[in-house]
Order: structure tokens, then C-alpha cells, then sequence
């Protein structure tokens, strides 16, 4: 029977209400067809290549009678006359005539007829698995910030049924009585389960899982006015009860101004969410761009029952001319996400313009509406293959069925650090130590090539991030790491790192080129205060026998007599001992360098001379700070307390390594003017009789100069005193204690890096005068990141060895 509303095409007074009310009596009938896998609800998508209207009243140029090719999420795009609609997703494209040669009943209709008269029209989008696109992803730093935990980082989950289960911190939450993690149920586990944070060279624990939560509801039950049959609404959503809300800041990096929380419900949702801009911070992608491409996806039938999400996001619609249009017209591509990056805030970027400006341009404001939380990957015939989108669940409807607020205000006068100060720090303070760096050679060679040993944090410490943004996703281009920070950052925890597909469908995460694993973190550190034999202290015993020592034999000695004490604290943490793990080696790694110093002088090998004494500046970072040559470096270990929400016990001064070494250090570079007294404290010292270092021309003698830094460092700040501070701070604000713990250290701490700093310029002078490097090398040359590269990234080059092993490396002289 002909109508008019039959042969209308003008769709605009449809609501999203008339569009759930057809898609729950039509979408049994919809998914019965050939191909189709799922349904959604949006705004008619419209071929990028298809002509715009000819007249103001905006209809569609009336189609030709040529094949129009598949519809993706990426060839089409809304349009401002685009009209409410019924998407049905399809696995693969394929055109009417074949279909209707098949079967006819697998067309898919154009239209749908409800029994009240109102007409829905079908938009067919393919959604077939595909490579993944990596040019799309946005490339950026995706580790932690060092001093402290926010929205964005990893967190892992190791008691997944022997599957380390990793994800993103959403949002800091609370009910009036706790502060909470935002993050997906899958990852959170079972209530009380322990939650790690990843973070830079450790993974605290941060808190354990809470039994508040949500899978599924009903939908009607969420959504009261929204017609439903046997619908549940899939929303994945976990709590983590956190330990110390101290070690927290509610910022998300790099997404401001935040406003208020996007707050849909059943008479708000409305079809003007359809292609709006999103971003987000995730764990292992970094930034992530896309757009809500649909409403209400219905992603899974179990049992009768269907299972919807709220928001279907895909990747984000260029439009002509703009990047990467002609290179990827006609094609599908993804969403740049991870496994990883679930749990992830998304905001809706809105640019939005302030009348009393004028013509000034618009400003972007960003509202947190979703809670991202799935994307099905495969592996098939050996390739990485996705559907273009993910899954969100909106984030009002979470707060608001799990009674939390969203909290904004917590550490907002604290700025994150990305990066490793301390040692940077010494690092660009060694060509002021003139009195001991005297060759004018050397100090040209050095000034040339300063930005590759170390870098100058600016203001407000914003540039280091830059350190850690990765190359190719394949590892294949690693990223320059200035030389002072490669011992951590390349030897240990490599930034670099990668991952790949495994056989179980799920992604493995890989060092990147360099990586030494566990094999160079006994070089870092010396727990020297234990006593040994008649002596107070292993430090006292060296002192006292410099003539023969520090050796690697009397070393191995002091660490068996005291290894069932290790034992011993390592299984009151509930823990086992490993094997070798206490056996601190940080005079002979000096040892080693400096004689690897020579070496390449005498060799005329610049980049090996520069490589060499860059990363010594991290060893003997390392040497001048108290907690690395002391068994309190993570606190005393024969104090422990309870876990607040969880078995087991922690040290009573857990946090204080961190607490000291960065977020002190970092507070004093960013308000208490460190450099600027480091500098002077370096040329008070020059002065000072008392602080004389005897010249350095054998890696013995170098390695028995640590021995004597770190006697003076503990003279300085005896390790304890650091350790009861940090414990008497407890329940402090995280700026009140890093204000308590400057006002006890540090002065303190400026003498100890001065004098770490002039040791460091004895030790490059003594090996370039016994190497004639002034000969040698002259003032040599700018050398190349490359170059430098390759050399920290050979295992063979400066190899980290066990302690037992190092008898067979340095030569007594």
C-alpha cells in the first residue's frame, strides 16, 4: 500500500527512544540475516565520496545507479543532515543481488515499519576484522609518572589464575567514607585481591579490590523508559580500596580543563553524542583520539538474554584534506587501543566559544563520560587483527549505581615527575667542578657533548616525559636515552619496550633493545652498615683495610655471613629470599668504568670514552645517596606493620626510597632553588681542606674512592635518620611531608650530591689523564645518539656481571 510516510526520506523527528522501541522488535529479525553480528543506534553514515546536497534544504543528491562500495567506520562520515537511524554491522560486505541470488531473506531492508506507523531507516556498516593501523596511534610516553600515582598508569592484577592481568587507573572515586581507583571488574578480581602500580624501576602495592562492583544490570533497570526484552547492559566496572590516598593526584595528564562529569541518564542520552571527539589517557596506547560512532551496541547473546554498552567508540573521522584522508580512502582502519588500556577515563573534547571574547578562537574543554573497557583482537595466520572500535560504559551511570563522586582535588598542587632528576642533576653539574675536571680538552669535549649525558629539566620539570616516547611498536627504533639515566632505563627497566601477539590471543610484553633485565641491579647499590667480624660495620672494615680493599673476595665473605638475616627478612614479608639478590657490587661497577675509560682513551675511541663515563655519572649518583648503600634502603626490616586492607605485613617505612631520592630531590629542583646551591656548595667544598679527594689513576683507586664517598654521605645523613623521619611523616599530606622531609635533608642533601659531583669529575679527569686522552682525543667531537646507542645497547659493551664474577674483570693495581 503506498503512503506518504513510505515514500518520505525525512527521518529528523525520530528520537532515540523511537529507535530502541524498533531495535528491540526488529533485532531478532536483523540478526538472523547473513553476516550480520550486531546492531547499534546512531545518525546515518554517508560515503565520504557521496556528493553533498545541491540546495539549502539539505536531501541527498539522488543516488546513481553504480554499486556503491562498502560502508566502514572510517570511508563514511556523519553529516549535518544526517538522520536517525538503526546501524546493522556486518562481518563482510556483500551487495543486494548476490544475497537476493542466495537467499532473499539475508537483504537487509532499508527500512523498518513499526506497528504504530513510524519508520526507522537501517544504515549497513561492514565491521570485518582487520590489521591494525599503529600510524594512527598517538605517540607518547605511556609509563607512570616516578613521584606519584594518577589516572593513566598501568596497574596489574597477579593473581589472575597464573595470568598477570594488566589495565589503566580510571579515576580517583569515594562514598563519603573511602577514596577509591576507578577500573574494569575484570582486571580488579575478586574482592581483597592485591592491585599493583607500575611505576619506574617498582610496583607498589596500592591497594586490594573492594566488593563494590558492577558486571551487568538489567537494562530496564537503568534505564527505566527504554523498551527492553531480556536486555542486560554489559559495564564491567571494579573498585580498588587504596591504601594512602597521600600517593595519589587526581589530574589526568595532559587533558585540561576538566569539567564536571557528563551526566547521562534515560531523558538526557540524545543522538547529538553521535560523532563527538574523544580522547583519552591509557596505560599502554598513551593518548588516545576517537569518536562515538554509536549508542547502545548490542555486543553479545547468551542464554535469551542480550548484552548492550552504552557507547560504541571508533576511530575519529577525518575529513578531506585533512591527515591521513587520501592515504587511507576507500580502506578500513582502527582504533588505536590495547589490551592494557582498559579502564581508561574518555572525555568528550568540546570546543566551545566565550561570547564577551569576540572572534578570539574557541577553547577546548574535555567532560568525562565513559569508562572504556573492551575491544576483541585476534590472531589469525600469524596477524594482528581487530574490529575498528571499543566499548564504553558510561561513567554517570557507574558512579551513580556504585553511590561513589568522581574526586578532583587531591594533590592539585603537586606537579608529576616523569623523569630522574637526581642523577640528571649531577650529570650537568660535572663541568663545574673545574678544580678537578682541569683538562681544557676534556671540558670542550664534555661541553660538546653535555645534552647526551644528561638533560636540564625546564621549570616545572615538563620535558623529561620526551625520554621515554618509543619508536616503531616493533621495537625496532628505540628511543635515545641520555647516557646518566641508561643504567635504569635501558639496563633495568627498559623503556623501550614492545609488544607482540602470542599464541593465546593476548599481547606479551618485551624489553626493548639493551635490556639487561635483572643482571645489572646489584650494581647500584652496597648495603655496607651491617656488622662484620669485629667491626661495627662492613663500611667500617673497608675504611680500615684500604690497602686491600674493597675485593671481590672479602665482599663475597661479608654477604654470606649475613645472608640468613636476609632470608630471615624476606620471609617475614611473606617472601623468598633470591639467591644473590643482597650481593651489592657498586665499587667494582666504578671499578670496571673507570678502567673501560682508560681504555677507550688510550684507543682514541671517543664515543666509547663518552659512553663509559656517562653512564658512571648514574653509579656514582648512586654512591651519594644514603638509602642505596644501606640494608634500610626500603626501611628497616625488622620493623613491619600490617596491611591495612589485606594479609600480610609491609615495612613500617614503606615508600621512603622514593620518598626521599625523588619526591624530596624533586620538591628541592622545583622551589627550594637546588641547583643554584648545589652550585655553590660545589665551590664552598673546593675550598674546604676537609673535602679534599685524592688524585684517581687505578679503577682500585676508583673503586676505593666510592668506598670513601659513601662513608662521608652516611657521615653526612646516616641512613637511619631518613628512615625515622619518614615514619614520624606518616599521615602527613604528601606536600606537607615533602616539606618535612627538606627541612631535615635538605641542606644535607646538597653537600652529599656536591661532593658526589666533584668525586665524579676526579674520576673522568683521572681516567682521561692515564689514558692521554688530551693526546689521544683531543677536544674530540659532537658524537651521534646513534652511535651511542648501539654501543649501551650491546650486551658486551661495560657487561653487568655478578658480584663473584667481577674477580675475572678489574685488575688490582
Amino acid at each position: 500500500m503506498d503512503s506518504l510516510f513510505k515514500s518520505s526520506s525525512n527521518f529528523n523527528s525520530l528520537a532515540l527512544k523511537d529507535l530502541i522501541d524498533a531495535r528491540d522488535l526488529f533485532h531478532y529479525h536483523l540478526m538472523n540475516k547473513r553476516n550480520v553480528v550486531a546492531t547499534a543506534l546512531g545518525l546515518y553514515r554517508i560515503r565520504k565520496g557521496d556528493p553533498w546536497p545541491q540546495s539549502a534544504h539539505q536531501q541527498p543528491v539522488p543516488k546513481s545507479k553504480k554499486k556503491s562500495p562498502r560502508r566502514t567506520l572510517f570511508n563514511s562520515e556523519v553529516r549535518p543532515y544526517s538522520w536517525p537511524c538503526l546501524y546493522v554491522f556486518v562481518s563482510e560486505w556483500m551487495e543486494e543481488e548476490r544475497l537476493a541470488a542466495d537467499d532473499p531473506s539475508d537483504v537487509v531492508p532499508k527500512c523498518i515499519y513499526m506497528p504504530d506507523g513510524r519508520v526507522v531507516p537501517i544504515c549497513v556498516i561492514e565491521a570485518r576484522k582487520q590489521p591494525y593501523a599503529t600510524d594512527l596511534q598517538v605517540k607518547s610516553n605511556s609509563f607512570a609518572p616516578r613521584n606519584l600515582l594518577g589516572p593513566g598508569i598501568p596497574i596489574v592484577n597477579e593473581d589472575g589464575q597464573g595470568i598477570t592481568k594488566m589495565a589503566t587507573a580510571g579515576c580517583i572515586v569515594r562514598d563519603g567514607e573511602r577514596y577509591y581507583l576507578l577500573t574494569n571488574k575484570h582486571l580488579a578480581g575478586a574482592p581483597g585481591t592485591p592491585i599493583r602500580a607500575l611505576q619506574p624501576n617498582h610496583a607498589p602495592e596500592i591497594g586490594v579490590t573492594s566488593a563494590k562492583g558492577l558486571t551487568r544490570a538489567e537494562l530496564r533497570t537503568i534505564y527505566p523508559r527504554f523498551a527492553s526484552t531480556s536486555q542486560f547492559l554489559l559495564m564491567d566496572v571494579g573498585l580498588i580500596d587504596l591504601d594512602d590516598i597521600t600517593r595519589w593526584k587526581t589530574d589526568f595528564p595532559g587533558i585540561a580543563p576538566v569539567q564536571p562529569v557528563l551526566d547521562l541518564h534515560d531523558n538526557s542520552f540524545t543522538l547529538k553524542l553521535i560523532s563527538m571527539k574523544v580522547v583519552g589517557r591509557s596505560a599502554v596506547t598513551g593518548n588516545i583520539r576517537g569518536e562515538i560512532h554509536a549508542l547502545f551496541y548490542r555486543c553479545k547473546a547468551m542464554g535469551g538474554s542480550e548484552y548492550l554498552t552504552d557507547f560504541l567508540i571508533g576511530p575519529e573521522t577525518y575529513g578531506p584534506g585533512q591527515k591521513h584522508e587520501e592515504e587511507r580512502k576507500g580502506t578500513n582502519v582502527s582504533l588505536a587501543v590495547h589490551h592494557g588500556d582498559s579502564g581508561t577515563v574518555l572525555f568528550i573534547e568540546h570546543e566551545e566559544t566565550d561570547p564577551d571574547k569576540g572572534k578570539k578562537p574557541a577553547t577546548k574543554h574535555y567532560y568525562p563520560f565513559a569508562l572504556l573497557w573492551g575491544k576483541d583482537e585476534f590472531i589469525e595466520d600469524g596477524k594482528r587483527l581487530v574490529h575498528p572500535f571499543a566499548l564504553a560504559t558510561s561513567l554517570s551511570t557507574a558512579l551513580n549505581q556504585l553511590d561513589v563522586d568522581l574526586v578532583r582535588d587531591i594533590n592539585l598542587d603537586q606537579e608529576y615527575i616523569w623523569g630522574w632528576l637526581g642523577h640528571y642533576v649531577i650529570g650537568g653539574m660535572l663541568p663545574l667542578a673545574v678544580d678537578l675536571l682541569d683538562s681544557p680538552a676534556l671540558k670542550s669535549f664534555v661541553t660538546k657533548n653535555l645534552d647526551l649525558l644528561t638533560i636540564t629539566p625546564d621549570d616545572a620539570l615538563g620535558n623529561d616525559p620526551k625520554v621515554l616516547d618509543k619508536g616503531a611498536q616493533d621495537g625496532s627504533n628505540p628511543h635515545f636515552v641520555p647516557l646518566a639515566d641508561v643504567p635504569d632505563n635501558v639496563w633495568k627497566s627498559n623503556v623501550n619496550f614492545f609488544q607482540t601477539e602470542g599464541d593465546d590471543g593476548k599481547k606479551h610484553r618485551h624489553p626493548g633493545p639493551g635490556s639487561r633485565g635483572q643482571a645489572d641491579n646489584p650494581n647500584h647499590f652496597a648495603d655496607m652498615d651491617l656488622p662484620y667480624k669485629e667491626y661495627d660495620t662492613f663500611l667500617e672494615f673497608n675504611l680500615r683495610n684500604l690497602d686491600t680493599n674493597p675485593n671481590p673476595a672479602d665482599w663475597l665473605d661479608y654477604y654470606n655471613s649475613v645472608k640468613d638475616k636476609y632470608d630471615e627478612w624476606a620471609a617475614a614479608l611473606g617472601k623468598t629470599s633470591q639467591p644473590f639478590s643482597h650481593w651489592g657490587a657498586l665499587p667494582f661497577r666504578v671499578w670496571q668504568l673507570f678502567d673501560s675509560m682508560v681504555a677507550a682513551a688510550a684507543a682514541k675511541k671517543q664515543n666509547d670514552f663518552l659512553c663509559a663515563g656517562g653512564v658512571l655519572i648514574h653509579y656514582v649518583g648512586d654512591a651519594c645517596q644514603p638509602l642505596h648503600t644501606s640494608y634500610l634502603s626500603q626501611g628497616d626490616p625488622d620493623r613491619l606493620v600490617d596491611r591495612p586492607r589485606s594479609d600480610g605485613v609491609k615495612l613500617e617505612a614503606d615508600g621512603v626510597h622514593g620518598g626521599y631520592e625523588d619526591d624530596m630531590v624533586n620538591l628541592g629542583y622545583l622551589s627550594k632553588n637546588l641547583t643554584t646551591k648545589l652550585d655553590a656548595e660545589i665551590r664552598r667544598q673546593q675550598e674546604d681542606e676537609t673535602e679534599a679527594i685524592d688524585d684517581i689513576l687505578t679503577g682500585s683507586q676508583a673503586a676505593k674512592a666510592i668506598v670513601k664517598l659513601v662513608a662521608a654521605t652516611h657521615k653526612t645523613i646516616p641512613p637511619r635518620e631518613i628512615v625515622d623521619k619518614w615514619v614520624a611523616l606518616k599521615g602527613s599530606s604528601k606536600k606537607d611531608r615533602d616539606e618535612g622531609m627538606w627541612d631535615d635533608f635538605g641542606e644535607r642533601t646538597v653537600e652529599c650530591m656536591a661532593r658526589g659531583t666533584r668525586y665524579l669529575g676526579k674520576l673522568w679527569q683521572g681516567a682521561w689523564t692515564v689514558g692521554k686522552g688530551s693526546t689521544k682525543i683531543g677536544e674530540g667531537s659532537k658524537r651521534k645518539e646513534a652511535d651511542l646507542m648501539k654501543l649501551y645497547n650491546d650486551p658486551g659493551f661495560v657487561p653487568s656481571v655478578r658480584l663473584d664474577k667481577y674477580s675475572k674483570i678489574v685488575k688490582k693495581k
